[in-house]
């Protein structure tokens, strides 16, 4: 049993990978959204391997479809999940049910990538007094994957969607990235947002079965770059090409943020992982860090111009798919851009390059460091000893410029060591 469809329809294509030949034995995969009476006509055929969800697998038990007294093993996969608050009833019920109908011995397994002390003390409820608790990762100071990059980067929510937008072109570049979200409702706006220019699909319990299928068979083959999705796909799923991973805020608790940035790095890649927080969630990102063994390595709020250098890159790496059969089509634009410039070959480059980034007409205008302000620079004061207060800086401003400039800085921070601070100052009045 598995706790998403996503996940059981994974599990049997692995299981249909492992056969022999076809007719070694047959696999069946139950979940809800879809006709039950064609389900129920394969397993009145009889089954090898029976896959389902929770709810599809309660519907076929109530109507009598379920004979358990050949059954040999049961699983749980992401038993960390199936057991929680919402599904442990229903596995009740079923686990009730296998038991007794099994003729001879049952094995049973609870399988997970995160295995909470909780877990470890409701095992005795399931599982007989000689079971045993095999740990792949005990060995392992962190319990992430090794090649994941971890990065965090501190942003006010009503800077995040553009910002966002820059952090998926700058690390996104031309591979795939997959954007956690905690609601619905928020997954919906990213993919409304007209700041976001790269192709996004999303997927979240409101999707229509069939077109979660749909979308995530379009991400598999490549066909957009950005999925956008709640918790529905990230345990478990194997999505072999996702680069980056973006969580809009910190998960609540350790094991998710585990799973989520699991889905990068997969079969020996590398990849990275970038969580937004804001002041209030700051520690939820030391906590994510002592009980994962990891570490975050804190990022800056992009600026415009990291922006126009990674769309530049990504125009470049696009120039090697050009077929040369095309060339010559462009031949008398390419000599006439050329002969405009006077020859100068790279100041034409240059400008074909600005037009193909989308930033050419306007000035770029500096983001605050501090929080992704438009229109604001920040700088740094370091002073030759410590303080106890901001204060002292700001009378130190106050005292060497005008108090119109000095009134409207924003921002004041000290810096961790005590010996500074750094402020934000309108773009206007910094010239």
């Amino acid at each position: 049993m598995a706790p998403t469809r996503e996940l059981a329809l994974q599990i049997t294509r692995v299981l249909n990978d492992l056969k022999h030949h076809e007719k070694e034995y047959n696999v069946l995969t139950v979940y809800g959204g879809v006709s039950i009476g064609d389900q129920t006509w394969e397993l009145r055929k009889g089954v090898d391997i029976f896959v389902g969800t929770t709810g599809r697998v309660l519907d076929h038990l109530e109507r009598g479809n379920l004979k358990f007294q050949s059954v040999k093993a049961l699983v749980l996969d992401e038993a960390d999940q199936m057991l929680k608050l919402g599904f442990k009833e229903d596995v009740d019920r079923i686990l009730h049910a296998v038991k007794e109908g099994v003729q001879g011995d049952l094995q049973f397994l609870l399988c997970s990538a995160t295995v909470p002390r909780w877990i470890k003390e409701m095992a005795h409820q399931y599982l007989k007094p000689s079971w045993k608790m095999m740990d792949l990762a005990k060995d392992l100071k962190s319990k992430t994957q090794r090649n994941i990059n971890h990065l965090s980067i501190n942003c006010p929510f009503h800077n995040r969607m553009q910002t966002l937008a820059d952090i998926l072109v700058i690390y996104g570049g031309l591979g795939q990235a997959i954007v956690f979200c905690s609601t619905k409702a928020e997954a919906n706006s990213l993919l409304l947002s007209e700041k976001i220019k790269k192709d996004i699909e999303v997927m979240h319990g409101d999707i229509a079965q069939n077109q979660r299928e749909v979308t995530l068979r379009r991400f598999r083959e490549q066909k957009f770059s950005v999925l956008v999705a709640t918790d529905v796909a990230s345990r478990g799923l194997d999505l072999p090409n996702v680069d980056l991973v973006i969580q809009v805020e910190p998960p609540k608790d350790t094991e998710t943020y585990i799973h989520r940035a699991g889905r990068t790095a997969r079969a020996g890649r590398a990849g990275t992982c970038i969580t937004f927080w804001t002041m209030k969630q700051k520690f939820m990102c030391q906590t994510i860090e002592q009980r994962a063994g990891m570490q975050f390595t804190q990022i800056g709020i992009p600026q415009p111009s990291d922006v126009i250098r990674a769309t530049s890159r990504d125009s470049i790496k696009n120039l090697e798919t050009v077929n040369d059969g095309v060339l010559e089509l462009f031949e008398d634009a390419a000599t006439e851009l050329i002969a405009i410039h006077e020859g100068d070959a790279k100041t034409a480059l240059k400008k074909a390059l600005a037009v193909m980034s989308g930033c050419h007409q306007e000035a770029m205008a500096q983001r605050s460091l501090l929080n992704g302000q438009e229109a604001c620079i920040t700088f740094q004061m370091d002073l030759n000893h410590t303080f106890n207060g901001v204060g002292l800086v700001w009378n130190i401003l106050r005292r060497y410029i005008p108090e119109t400039i000095a009134a409207k800085i924003k921002g004041m921070r000290a810096l961790a060591e005590r010996n500074g601070a750094v402020f934000d100052v309108e773009e206007a009045q910094a010239q």
